[in-house]
């Protein structure tokens, strides 16, 4: 049975494991290695069995752990051309770090399967991935984009799981402590997903036949996890909750989550 881990899942650091103890994949390295490795051991979860971390783009809170955790161990790091370039360009990698491009077809990373989608966010380069587990479960991870395009619904549709961004709430936005531009860079078109319209897409996620759902990258100054949570469950009228759908909100610093699929 599969099994995801949201290890770490906000705007200050994301890294998601999928797999079990022995074998899996990592999304993102967004902590120090040391909190990554500690969140590792508290999930026993053996670190020399993880076959890839595949990369969704080179903002700090998704590589800021990246290159010492890669000393510590060798894995290979799957991203688009333009993110292998910027990973080498910043150093954010070891000078020997084993780096394999992501194109249109599919990348096989121990018995797992990943597809990388374009997602719209302020970044050269920005990916979802869709994960084939070996048991032939399929889950998804889009997290950092401001709309939800046909590409990412192509990619997340018919998945048994998905873990989907729902960042901030508008009106604790527009009245928290960030600046008017930054506001506006936040809820455009390339920024992130509000509690809102992440919640639009579950009701259509769930009535694709998706029942399992997370909600992910929660700003920790524009959304609270309760927030999120209602504007989810409220959003979802006629669907009765631990029956027609399963819903998790991933912490910042994941406090032991994992949800079989």
């Amino acid at each position: 049975m599969a099994r995801i881990y949201p290890l770490f899942s906000s705007s200050d650091g994301n890294c998601t494991y999928i797999g079990n103890g022995k074998h899996g994949i990592m999304i993102d390295a967004g902590v120090s290695c040391k909190k990554i490795c500690d969140s590792l051991d508290a999930n026993r979860i053996d670190p020399s069995g993880i076959s890839g971390i595949f990369i969704t783009h080179t903002h700090s809170d998704h590589v800021k752990g990246l290159r010492v955790f890669l000393k510590k161990y060798r894995i290979p790091v799957y991203a688009s051309a333009k993110n292998i370039e910027l990973l080498l360009k910043h150093e954010l990698v070891p000078e020997d770090a084993e780096l394999f491009e992501m194109t249109d077809e599919p990348a096989e990373s121990g018995e797992y399967v990943l597809f990388s989608f374009d997602t719209p966010h302020d970044t050269p380069s920005n990916c979802g991935y869709r994960i084939q587990c070996p048991d032939g479960k399929v889950a998804a991870v889009c997290t950092d984009l401001g709309c939800v395009t046909q590409t990412v619904w192509e990619n997340i549709r018919g998945c048994d799981l998905v873990l989907l961004e729902s960042n901030y709430d508008p009106y604790m936005l527009a009245h928290g402590p960030y600046p008017y531009e930054l506001q506006k860079r936040i809820s455009s078109e390339h920024g992130h997903l509000s509690n809102l319209d992440c919640a639009d897409t579950l009701v259509k996620l769930v009535q694709s036949g998706t029942n399992k759902l997370i909600l992910g990258h929660l700003s920790q100054h524009n959304n609270t996890p309760q927030t999120a949570e209602n504007t989810a469950v409220g959003t979802m009228t006629g669907m009765q909750r631990n029956k027609d759908y399963l819903l998790h909100v991933a912490k910042p610093e994941g406090e032991g989550l994992v949800v079989a699929f």
